[in-house]
């Protein structure tokens, strides 16, 4: 298996470079470190809107103490934001909470594809594209924000659960441990990487490392790092 030597998070962070326009994958199960991923990579991006789809959750707490308004609606949106939850209320019954999460979260990715500029946030791709039926809508925003300067992040707790254009459209791609062989195989969406080497790789990271790979370039980049430590 191919060493990736550990770099501390203020090391990486030092050496990162996102621009408008690329997007993000971000692949970890529940409690590795997603989540403080977001909240420390939000702050490069001038516009974000982040997709809000539980009853309640810590992190959309975080959030909102770090300066995001909480809207119902992509026109509840005031010229001066810079940073809206979109979070939608739960109704009295789940089907009419599916209902208002995808016209919620629908004409929000109409929107930001008339717009350009904003950075969208979505934390559980596998919900919003299965469960809330908005794959179509996902992937035409994975093919086409690139050409128009928009960035879409998304997020899953394993590589498998992911549409294919995730990873073969991200320029950045986060992945905390897994052995689970469908995830495995997943990561031959990756351009640019040995799948087989990366995924063994994911195996030995230690709790809260990830594998960081930049997949655009004339080889694809890959540290090993851990968010939130020194």
């Amino acid at each position: 298996m191919e060493e990736y030597p550990l770099v501390s998070w203020d090391e990486f962070r030092r050496t990162f470079r996102w621009k408008q326009g690329e997007h993000l994958a971000a692949v970890a199960p529940t409690g590795a470190g997603k989540t403080m991923l977001f909240s420390e990579l939000m702050p490069y991006r001038g516009y974000n809107i982040m997709f809000g789809t539980k009853r309640a959750d810590k992190s959309y707490d975080k959030i909102l103490r770090q300066g995001f308004r909480r809207v119902e609606s992509i026109h509840d949106i005031k010229p001066w934001d810079r940073n809206v939850l979109l979070w939608p209320r739960q109704r009295d019954s789940i089907p009419e909470t599916v209902l208002a999460q995808q016209k919620a979260f629908r004409e929000a990715l109409d929107v930001v594809v008339k717009q350009k500029s904003w950075t969208v946030w979505v934390d559980e791709a596998k919900y919003l594209a299965e469960f809330l039926k908005l794959r179509t809508e996902l992937i035409y925003c994975l093919e086409q924000l690139r050409s128009i300067n928009a960035t879409i992040i998304c997020g899953a707790q394993r590589p498998a659960w992911l549409p294919a254009s995730v990873l073969s459209n991200s320029t950045h791609a986060f992945l905390w441990k897994t052995t689970n062989a469908d995830d495995a195989k997943k990561l031959a969406d990756i351009g640019g990487i040995d799948a087989k080497a990366v995924a063994e790789a994911l195996k030995q990271l230690g709790p809260h490392e990830f594998l960081y790979i930049r997949t655009r370039g004339t080889e694809a980049k890959i540290v090993r790092s851990q968010v939130g430590k020194k």
